[in-house]
């Protein structure tokens, strides 16, 4: 009986410890931006959330980073909007369109052509963030 208590007691630890080191790893090699200028996120008719987080500099999209709960398909467009918008202006983010995220991940099949426009319109939405959050900045005068 001590035998099956203690073999119990190791595959549990050794559970853990794989638990605890996939989510390291995953933690680790997920992009992440501190205090992004703009960032959004949706869930789709299809259920995906999508999130992106945009860092500027310079009028710039400096940083960018992405998550989605969704399939593969999800991810790859996500994670293609938010590498696109790398180094372009706010005006260039603008004409990130379901398309050219379409045409950047090599395709997609007809059932999942929705994954890109979820991604667009997260994207479209972070840049709405940054610019209400710059529009707000400058319209409060700054104190004297």
């Amino acid at each position: 009986m001590i035998e099956y208590i203690l073999w119990f007691f190791l595959v549990c630890a050794v559970l853990f410890v794989i638990i605890g080191l996939w989510i390291g790893i995953h933690y680790w090699l997920a992009p992440h931006v501190e205090h992004p200028d703009g960032k959004a996120r949706i869930t789709g008719a299809c259920r995906d959330t999508m999130e992106i987080r945009l860092k500027f500099k310079e009028d710039r999209v400096a940083e960018s980073a992405h998550w989605t709960d969704g399939c593969a398909y999800s991810l790859n467009c996500v994670c293609s909007a938010a590498d696109l918008a790398k180094g372009r202006t706010p005006d260039e983010v603008l004409k990130i369109d379901a398309d050219l995220i379409q045409e950047s991940v090599g395709g997609l099949p007809e059932d999942h052509l929705h994954c890109a426009r979820l991604a667009a319109e997260t994207l479209q939405a972070a840049l709405d963030d940054f610019m209400r959050k710059s529009q707000k900045g400058k319209a409060d005068p700054q104190p004297i």
